[in-house]
């Protein structure tokens, strides 16, 4: 009896829940090299603001995760810079 009502449960969400396409992790986000913001800060330190100081760099980090061009330089995105795209952080 309680399977059931779980399984009704479940049903009912997932038609509630609208179609969302899945992200490819192999892929990423799609970004245009022409329209990626450029920083003040090195790629090296964490900012609120987005994007850092070389656009080779903010290129490289932002094809993997739009997050760091979008909102802000975390710390995520300084060890993606060094760690897949060369910023050499020390």
């Amino acid at each position: 009896m309680l399977w059931n009502q779980i399984g009704s449960l479940v049903g009912s969400l997932a038609l509630a829940i609208p179609f969302v396409q899945p992200c490819n992790p192999d892929t990423g986000p799609v970004i245009d090299p022409e329209g990626l913001p450029v920083g003040e800060q090195p790629c090296c330190e964490v900012s609120q603001a987005p994007a850092c100081d070389d656009p080779d760099v903010v290129e490289c980090v932002c094809e993997r995760d739009a997050y760091c061009c979008e909102t802000e330089w975390d710390s995520t995105c300084v060890s993606q810079a060094d760690e897949f795209c060369d910023a050499e952080c020390a």
